[in-house]
């Protein structure tokens, strides 16, 4: 009796008895959207990254807005890094994950205490690309740039262009779900609004000029939970021989820029804006004391903020930042690292310290300020100190309760700010408006073509990286 031939096709059937029967092919691409979209997920930004380089189809998966919406719904906060120094003119920015899949840094006290025995921590760090200040004038410059020679090959390198950093550089002010706002060099006038992950950005319109240009701007970027729109304010003075504080507002999509009023005078630049469920805040420190302003988003009213309860002495090297859901100021004490966080819940808003770090027994403690960038739900705090340009990581009950984490390869200061990921396209956002939405990665490509497939690069980060850098052609090389 002759056996029956097994099949050899690759397909299965999936689903329960009541659900409808699904054909599986061989491919991965045909499991259902749903199923794919699960699995990705759960994978760290910079692998999603790399899975939307793989072809159309997994482009599309990840492009698609449906993820994008279930991404952002339950992405965590984390901190991105930006490499800084005096002759880079750096648009490269790394969101530093946690090597462990599920996005705690250390989830319990054992995973701490087998770090503390190892010499290193491992994070994860997806590259991501801001735009470059006046661009157009780096593409207009292309034919004067300069030709270098291959010394050891007897070969031309690609074409290096020189740029000045104060020309070609943004500013960083703050970011707010995913997307980032930058400003101008030098006045510090809000100009583009990012998503880096992404690589989309918009330009924002020019707002009404000062009548001193040298004058610096305070700024910030948030969210308005009412009317579902993203809104960028800018405050500056105007008036002679005693001005005024001007404040005006724009809404992304909108042609144009609105006045919301007068702010209030003060003496001292704002600093460290922070956006918190629908208000932004900023923190003065001048020679009376400091001050918290805020701006509701929602109403569009400036306000100041009650201060918390420590006096001028103790202000030394305060921040201000998220701790969980709330704004916090954080400030050293002595030996003291002190976490005071604002309860807006109630009629009244009131200040609670939520967290005291006697660092007495921690060794040799370094100076500079302290600003929180994640705060976990086991109580553990990741920290970035701005003195030693490194992170530090409490865990409160712990014998040990610090670990100090410095990040390996940056060979210049840098800064850190907290960010969520988001692949949530920039069009889905401004969708029915009419504002043209860039892109990061086609613009470089326009630089490719410019130079006959020969990417252009700085001449300071040429430097930095050594003769090995040349020998590709890469779009990801065309590094600051």
């Amino acid at each position: 009796m002759k056996r029956k031939r097994k099949s050899t096709s690759c397909a299965t059937q999936i689903g329960n008895k009541d659900d409808h029967i699904q054909e599986m092919g061989p491919f991965i691409t045909d499991l259902p959207k749903s199923t794919i979209h699960m699995v990705l997920l759960k994978i760290p930004t910079r692998s999603i990254l790399m899975c939307k380089c793989v072809c159309k189809t997994w482009h599309g998966l990840i492009s698609d807005p449906e993820f994008a919406q279930l991404h952002f719904a339950q992405a965590e906060v984390f901190p991105m890094v930006r490499p800084l120094g005096p002759p880079r003119v750096s648009r490269t920015l790394y969101l530093v994950e946690p090597e462990d899949s599920s996005g705690s840094f250390l989830r319990d006290c054992g995973a701490y205490d087998r770090y503390r025995e190892r010499s290193d921590f491992h994070m994860i760090l997806s590259k991501c690309k801001i735009p470059l200040r006046n661009a157009e004038q780096v593409i207009s410059n292309h034919g004067n740039a300069n030709v270098m020679l291959d010394r050891k090959h007897g070969t031309t390198r690609k074409p290096c262009i020189k740029i000045r950093r104060n020309d070609h550089k943004y500013n960083v002010v703050n970011s707010c779900n995913g997307l980032l706002c930058l400003s101008e060099p030098f006045s510090n006038d809000p100009a583009v609004v990012c998503n880096p992950i992404t690589g989309e950005f918009i330009n924002l319109p020019e707002g009404s000029k000062p009548e001193n240009e040298k004058i610096s701007m305070d700024c910030g970027f948030g969210f308005s939970p009412r009317t579902n729109e993203y809104k960028v304010i800018r405050m500056f003075k105007q008036g002679t021989p005693r001005p005024n504080r001007v404040a005006e507002i724009h809404t992304l999509g909108a042609g144009s820029w609105k006045s919301v009023g007068s702010a209030p005078y003060l003496a001292s630049k704002l600093a460290f804006p922070t956006y918190v469920k629908g208000v932004l805040y900023w923190f003065c420190d001048e020679w009376s004391g400091f001050t918290i302003i805020s701006f509701d988003l929602d109403t569009e009213k400036l306000q100041s903020v009650p201060s918390p309860p420590f006096g001028r002495e103790e202000c030394r090297n305060a921040v201000l930042g998220v701790l969980g859901d709330s704004i916090c100021v954080c400030h050293t004490d002595g030996l003291e690292i002190k976490f005071w966080t604002l309860n807006d819940s109630g009629a009244q808003k009131l200040w609670r310290k939520n967290i005291s770090i006697d660092t007495e027994d921690a060794g040799r403690w370094p100076y500079g300020s302290f600003k929180p960038m994640k705060y976990l739900q086991n109580g553990c705090l990741l920290m970035f100190n701005s003195h030693t340009n490194a992170f530090f990581y409490y865990h409160p009950r712990n014998h040990s309760p610090f670990i100090f984490l410095k990040l390996r390869g940056f060979k210049s200061d840098f800064e850190v700010f907290s960010h969520v990921p988001s692949f949530i396209s920039l069009k889905d956002i401004l969708v029915g408006k009419d504002v043209e939405v860039l892109n990061v990665n086609s613009r470089c490509a326009g630089l490719k073509l410019l130079g006959e497939t020969k990417a252009l690069f700085l001449e300071e980060d040429i430097a930095e990286l050594g003769s090995d850098f040349y020998s590709t052609d890469s779009c990801e090389d065309c590094e600051d």
